[in-house]
């Protein structure tokens, strides 16, 4: 069966209205990123960052605990932001990386719309799917290849639907795949397995398996070894980090952790996801199959993809966004009637409202951190310590935990706690060689290797920081050195 919609025409493009809701976009989406955004890794990535630049400089005290990597399936990000880091610094890299990631959304979007000879403008529908939980839990090399995976099955649907020679899509293809691949390893199998499902529901059958795999052969014969080494250890007898299903948390996980981040942070996504499934239901007779294959491929990827694999923790709930986007451009809103649109742009603004409200009222909440990491740490290593835990108010995401990295992203240094001891990350410590990572304070011999400190909390600091004297106060946060 074709996958050719039935529609001869594509809908006419109205690029004004879809320049003003970008340009609005990329506004509000540089609020949310601008000073301390509540979003758990991007410190520690903003770190890695930094340290990076500091290895490339050659600098001598960073050098002596750190090196450099170029790792494949994780952290394109870090690496291609580097320029950028080494003309600012980490901290605004990776908030210019984060904005990007919220841009390349509705690009990725729109890219599927035209193809699929959707309006324009229906974009909108998928706003609140761009602050998912590889937003939120700061996961920026996942969030990153998210949009480059729906760019290259943009692409892949393109060539599909092309008469004539694709070469150049191709190419192009083929670099976004490997974008993607290198970006992070769970969104490149997501899409090999999108461009799978379409290649053998599509017609000529024959040729869209040789586009699929022209598409997808460089990436995997760069990452071959590296799944296997991944999968070897998933499967291994005694992995220090087991596979784990964890069944109830497809289900359960996203409306049990979401709660001050906003109930519509989910709710708005799944309800605008059942009303553009039921249109296609209703019209499937008159709609192109692909999208609806795409999504149900994705979907099904969902609910076989454990918790935990090979040491990569929440797996899973990074996937349903893929399928919250292709579940837009499933049919033409235009079957959807008026009035349920209506309710349904209503919800869009509430959710980005209520998203809007809880970026400002963390930002309250770790007030003075800006300030204090405003000037650099004395020469040693730095570090941060929180009195108070690693959640922030009434939020079950650990927002807290690499809050002072924020310190080493701004001003460099030797920081720590930013993944140096993981084997997929840019930077890693030397053989041997580490530092204590989340500290609470309870331990002097935990703050043994440290200079100078970040501490979070109010009230007065523990006995075991009695080496250290405060040289700096800003609102709950104190900045000590030793003495």
């Amino acid at each position: 069966m074709s996958h050719e919609p039935s529609a001869a025409i594509a809908p006419p493009r109205e690029s004004w209205k879809v320049i003003a809701l970008l340009v609005a976009w990329g506004s509000f989406a540089a609020w949310c990123v601008s000073g301390i955004p509540p979003s758990v890794d991007l410190p520690a990535h903003a770190a890695q960052m930094q340290t990076l630049a500091a290895l490339v400089r050659g600098d001598a005290a960073v050098s002596a605990f750190y090196e450099a990597h170029l790792p494949l399936g994780y952290g394109l990000p870090i690496w291609l932001f580097l320029p950028v880091t080494l003309l600012t610094n980490g901290a605004f890299a990776a908030r210019l990386a984060a904005w990007t990631g919220l841009m390349l959304f509705p690009l990725s979007h729109l890219a599927l719309a035209r193809v699929l000879r959707r309006p324009e403008w229906t974009v909108v529908f998928g706003l609140p799917l761009a602050f998912n939980i590889s937003y939120w839990y700061g996961f920026l090399p996942s969030f990153f290849s998210l949009p480059l995976a729906l760019f290259s099955l943009a692409l892949y649907l393109h060539a599909l639907r092309s008469s004539g020679r694709v070469g150049g899509t191709m190419v192009g293809l083929a670099l976004l795949s490997t974008a993607t691949m290198l970006s992070h390893l769970v969104a490149f199998g997501a899409l090999g397995v999108g461009m799978a499902a379409l290649a053998l529901t599509s017609t000529p059958r024959r040729r869209a398996a040789g586009l699929a795999a022209a598409g997808l052969a460089l990436p995997l014969g760069l990452c071959a070894a590296r799944i296997v080494a991944l999968m070897s250890r998933a499967l291994a007898p005694g992995n220090a980090a087991p596979t784990d299903y964890g069944w109830g948390s497809h289900f359960n996980w996203l409306l049990r952790n979401y709660r001050p981040e906003g109930v519509l942070a989910v709710a708005a996504p799944l309800l605008i996801t059942l009303v553009f499934v039921a249109a296609y239901v209703r019209a499937r007779r008159e709609e192109s199959r692909a999208p609806w294959v795409l999504f149900l491929a994705l979907g099904a990827l969902f609910l076989l993809t454990p918790k935990a694999l090979s040491g990569a923790w929440l797996i899973h709930v990074r996937l349903p966004v893929l399928a919250g986007v292709v579940a837009l451009v499933l049919v033409d809103p235009s079957r959807i009637a008026r009035p349920v649109r209506i309710l349904l742009l209503l919800v869009v603004v509430a959710s980005l409202a209520e998203t809007a409200r809880f970026h400002w009222r963390f930002k309250q909440e770790v007030a003075g951190l800006e300030t204090l990491v405003a000037s650099p740490p004395p020469t040693g290593v730095h570090g941060y310590v929180s009195l108070v835990g690693n959640r922030s108010r009434e939020s079950r995401l650990v927002y807290l935990e690499h809050l002072g990295q924020w310190w080493t992203a701004t001003q460099g240094g030797v920081g720590h706690h930013f993944f140096a001891d993981g084997d997929h990350l840019p930077v890693r410590f030397h053989p041997g060689v580490s530092l204590p990572q989340w500290m609470d304070g309870s331990s002097a011999e935990q703050l043994a290797p440290f200079t100078a400190l970040l501490v979070y909390g109010e009230g007065p600091l523990p006995g075991t920081l009695v080496g250290f004297t405060e040289t700096g106060r800003a609102g709950p946060w104190h900045r000590l050195e030793r003495r």
